[in-house]
């Protein structure tokens, strides 16, 4: 403790200007001091601790209700929500940001534990990865891709650079794949791509721990898979699948669209997400409601980081399906 400070004045001049909202016009004035140095004492006060500054997320007794409720309903072991207002709409940016916010935010206790994580890919958790605070204390360890790369030039569909912010956030390593996403089925592997295939899988029986992305049911526009062909992306719109995980589009009962005889996809099988501790799932949007509660049925994750406009249209849908009337 440096003696040479006055922590008195330092205390009068933080509590005037944090608890009393005086300006620090007006402080200077009652401590017969200039302006600017009112400006450095408070950064003392902050620098010395007579001033700790918390910034958090604010805890509503409604959202964590509206949260518990989805869990119950899902079978979730937890459910985290980013509470937007009504006018962010239910697709779009602006809602994947407020999505991204909570997540980053909650990251470092959901991951608390976890020794080698498999990052899946999205505009959300890129988003997440970015806004993250560096953290070490009880982080994994380890971070590896559950895709192939994407020949799209879009940061949130770089996988290599997605796994990487996470781990560089968590001051970890990360395991970085030279394997493309798709390749023709009817090519064959060279020794170096088998190696490469052969390592990156070997990585996946490692984990104990999934972060991953949850994709809407594909429609005509929208980017599916880039790489494939036309014809595929066709049969995938009118396939009636309801999202996609890892590029492995499912239906609502949890069963997957065959892709095997278009090409060879290179991406962890959701079925082994069901064995794994711990699989976060970073989404939300009205386009995707079907996608999450087909997903949570299917234990393709067991914690949900959304929002609260999401939430309330997943318990609109699982209450109309409760009405249908049986044959």
């Amino acid at each position: 403790m440096s003696e040479h400070n006055d922590y008195q004045q330092l205390y009068r001049i933080a509590k005037g200007y944090y608890l009393d909202n005086l300006s620090q016009e007006q402080i200077a004035k009652r401590e017969s001091i200039s302006r600017p140095h009112v400006s450095r004492m408070l950064a003392k006060a902050r620098e010395c601790g007579v001033v700790s500054i918390q910034v958090q997320m604010p805890d509503f007794a409604e959202i964590r209700q509206l949260a518990e409720e989805v869990r119950n309903s899902l079978g979730l072991r937890e459910v985290c929500l980013a509470c937007v207002p009504p006018q962010s709409g239910n697709i779009g940016r602006e809602l994947s940001m407020g999505i991204a916010t909570i997540a980053a935010a909650e990251m470092p206790r959901l991951l608390s534990g976890a020794n080698n994580v498999g990052i899946g890919w999205g505009y959300t958790l890129y988003q997440t990865s970015v806004l993250m605070e560096q953290r070490s204390v009880g982080m994994p360890k380890y971070f590896v891709p559950l895709v192939g790369l994407s020949g799209e030039n879009a940061p949130y569909l770089q996988i290599n650079v997605i796994a990487n912010r996470f781990a560089e956030k968590c001051d970890a390593e990360s395991f970085f794949t030279i394997m493309p996403l798709i390749r023709d089925s009817k090519e064959r592997q060279g020794r170096i791509e088998k190696e490469s295939c052969m390592r990156l899988k070997r990585q996946w029986d490692k984990l104990d721990t999934a972060v991953i992305g949850l994709g809407p049911k594909p429609e005509k526009g929208a980017l599916l898979v880039a790489e494939a062909s036309a014809e595929y992306n066709e049969r995938l719109i009118s396939s009636g699948t309801v999202g996609d995980i890892l590029a492995n589009f499912f239906y609502e009962d949890g069963s997957l669209f065959d892709t095997s005889k278009y090409y060879l996809q290179i991406s962890m099988e959701l079925e082994v997400l069901k064995h794994l501790n711990t699989v976060i799932c970073v989404a939300g949007g009205s386009n995707k409601v079907e996608g999450l509660i087909a997903a949570a049925r299917s234990r393709y994750y067991n914690i949900l980081v959304s929002d609260t406009n999401t939430a309330r249209l997943i318990l609109a849908r699982l209450s109309d399906k409760k009405e249908e009337p049986k044959c």
